[in-house]
């Protein structure tokens, strides 16, 4: 996470070697119900074992995120655990996904009791797989 004047504290910023940003802020999520119906329209669909991802063209600068996770996927912290793990993967692989995309996983019921791994393989190969895609 980045906080205000970490740096002059000499505290972390969450930037890469690069000099990159690595944050997740607001400008990357998707948050209207009109852009998921969008991309759900005009996207590409790619399905894992746990996750399905539809990808658009970014109409911004920068790769976007939306996540739905319905109750089928078990109570309200379950789906926030299987959340944070779909954004901590996406924060750090959006830079791979060779230009900006506007997408959004689905996370199907079979997530729910999968380990961090085996959900950050599984979001790791779609995207892979829209990379290759989208060149």
């Amino acid at each position: 996470m980045s906080y205000p004047g970490a740096a002059r504290r000499g505290g972390s910023v969450s930037r890469s070697d690069g000099g990159e940003d690595r944050t997740f802020s607001r400008a990357s999520r998707l948050r209207s119900r009109k852009l998921f119906l969008d991309i759900y329209r005009r996207g590409l669909r790619v399905s894992g074992q746990h996750v399905v991802v539809f990808a658009v063209a970014g109409a911004t600068g920068r790769s976007r995120l939306g996540i739905t996770a319905t109750k089928k996927l078990g109570h309200a912290a379950e789906r926030n655990r299987v959340k944070r793990i779909i954004r901590e993967v996406f924060r750090q692989r959006r830079h791979e996904t060779g230009g900006p995309l506007d997408l959004v996983v689905n996370v199907k019921p079979t997530a729910r009791d999968r380990s961090h791994a085996q959900l950050a393989a599984d979001l790791s190969g779609r995207l892979a797989e829209l990379a290759r895609r989208f060149q």
